[in-house]
């Protein structure tokens, strides 16, 4: 069971203040077009498409 809730978490790198960590795609059920992720660091939302890949950043 641990496996399944790992494997939901991907790694991201913030737009904002640049350090990189892992989280859950968050999507809101109201605006199912808003997904993005919780930056633990700034806690600022980051949308999924400003999202960064740490290999590719």
């Amino acid at each position: 069971m641990a496996e399944t809730a790992a494997q939901s978490f991907q790694p991201v790198v913030c737009p904002h203040c640049g350090k990189e960590f892992e989280a859950e795609l968050l999507v809101d059920p109201s605006a199912p077009d808003s997904r993005g992720f919780k930056c633990p660091h700034c806690r600022l939302f980051v949308p999924a498409e400003r999202a960064k890949d740490p290999e590719g950043a």
